[in-house]
């Protein structure tokens, strides 16, 4: 059957085929956009593949228009259309990705550069985290359910197995792929988000080495490995590893659940702790700038959503010791977020102020939109900083936008009272002429 179209989506081609369907590229034609239509196969003569199938599908349909991430392949729509005298056809929309599933890289021949990998697994881990909150557990993570872009951007797909909090949808159990699965998925027993963190240790394990963690000829025997086995370090297999990377691996593949990273936030730091800025190359991956960036007291009250928005519209440089970041007398409409290093502050020769991780300059920018620098900035030693324009803020979502309007008040009403106390300090005693 030619299928060219279903409800509103206008079917352009054929994207792929899967265990559960098929694929096509399609245009929205009220969204003006195209999309990636995915038909559900027909339900199986056997009942109990049958309702796994359907359950897969009410996952995937309840989960539109709420896992919106920028790491996580956006639900837009589902529907059910009727046929003539058929089974009707059950179809999920959802965002158009440009990229290729990850397996390709855990082929031992195409294996990326440490540090990429640990990039990929932080974004995970932030998609996973945000999943998370909203009561999902994936429990199907594997490198063909991640799909990664030229540029090494991720998105995480696929939460048809998903296990959903307070659903009204009786939950499959037994799902997942068995060489990525938790010990306590194998044995039946409730989970909860370190089996996803388990997952995808399994996935950072066969990225770094070209070999899955756990192996086997049966399936018994995978099983069994998955259950008493410690996998060999990652550094053993490929001598360029950090034996810092080895512990994170084995964290989030022990075998007990209390055993693993108590939250996604101890494990993104642990990664976080790898990428680092602590060196002198000319540019950072996007994980790592929002690795730094979180850390930062400037961004604490953004969400990951947010601050991810302000990274990829943020430009960063390390500014060598001497630089004028900002030269009093000149017009311009950047502003600056220091990530690492120092910065101070001069006008006309004279030290106004010093500049530390987490904190801002060159804001009056974004408040006035014309005029001149009143003071220059200059990199005291080798400092990261974030530079931004004002109609790169301007161009963010309403509440990204609204998130650096309440940091730039925070930060001007805290130089306020600083210059108070200074006033305050400067005036005469009683007594004293």
């Amino acid at each position: 059957m030619t299928l060219e179209r279903l409800g509103k989506y206008e079917v352009k081609g054929l994207l792929g085929k899967g265990a559960t369907g098929t694929v096509y590229r399609a245009s929205d034609p009220f969204g003006q956009r195209e999309v990636a239509l995915k038909v559900m196969q027909k339900l199986p003569s056997n009942a109990e593949e049958a309702r796994k199938l359907l359950r897969f599908f009410q996952n995937e349909a309840a989960l539109a228009g709420k896992l919106r991430h920028p790491h996580i392949v956006s639900i837009l729509d589902a529907g059910v259309e009727e046929t003539a005298g058929g089974e009707p056809l059950r179809y999920l929309v959802m965002e158009l990705v440009d990229g290729e599933a990850l397996t390709r890289y855990c082929q031992p021949g195409a294996l990326l550069d440490p540090g990429a990998v640990v990039g990929i697994a932080y974004k995970c881990c932030k998609a996973l985290e945000f999943a998370n909150g909203l009561g999902v557990v994936h429990r199907d993570i594997k490198p063909a359910n991640i799909l990664v872009r030229s540029d090494f951007d991720i998105k995480v797909s696929d939460f048809g197995a998903a296990q959903l909090a307070h659903s009204q949808v009786t939950q499959v159990s037994g799902v997942g792929s068995p060489a990525y699965m938790s010990p306590e998925q194998l044995k039946g027993e409730e989970i909860d988000f370190r089996s996803d963190m388990f997952s995808l240790g399994g996935v950072l394990y066969h990225l770094l080495t070209g070999m899955r963690a756990f192996r086997g000829g049966t399936t018994y025997e995978l099983i069994e490995a998955i259950l008493k086995h410690d996998p060999q370090p990652p550094s053993q297999l490929r001598r360029e590893l950090p034996a810092a990377l080895d512990e994170v691996v084995a964290c989030a593949l022990a075998k007990s659940r209390e055993q693993r990273f108590a939250s996604w936030g101890e494990f993104t730091a642990a990664l976080g702790a790898l990428l680092g800025l602590e060196h002198s190359a000319a540019e950072l991956s996007d994980a790592e700038k929002f690795a730094a960036a979180r850390r930062l007291r400037f961004f604490e009250h953004f969400s990951d959503v947010e601050l991810w928005e302000a990274v990829r519209a943020s430009q960063w440089r390390n500014h060598p010791a001497g630089e004028d970041l900002i030269r009093e007398g000149t017009a311009d409409e950047h502003f600056y977020v220091l990530a690492s290093g120092l910065l101070k502050v001069t006008q006309r020769g004279k030290l106004l102020n010093a500049v530390s991780p987490g904190e801002c300059v060159g804001e009056m920018a974004y408040a006035r939109r014309q005029g001149q620098r009143s003071a220059t900035v200059t990199a005291v030693e080798p400092s990261w900083a974030m530079r931004l324009r004002v109609q790169d803020v301007d161009a963010l979502s309403e509440p990204a936008r609204a998130r650096f309007t309440a940091a730039f008040l925070a930060i001007m009403a805290e130089r306020l009272a600083m210059l108070g106390g200074r006033l305050v300090a400067m005036e005469p005693k009683a007594g004293v002429v």
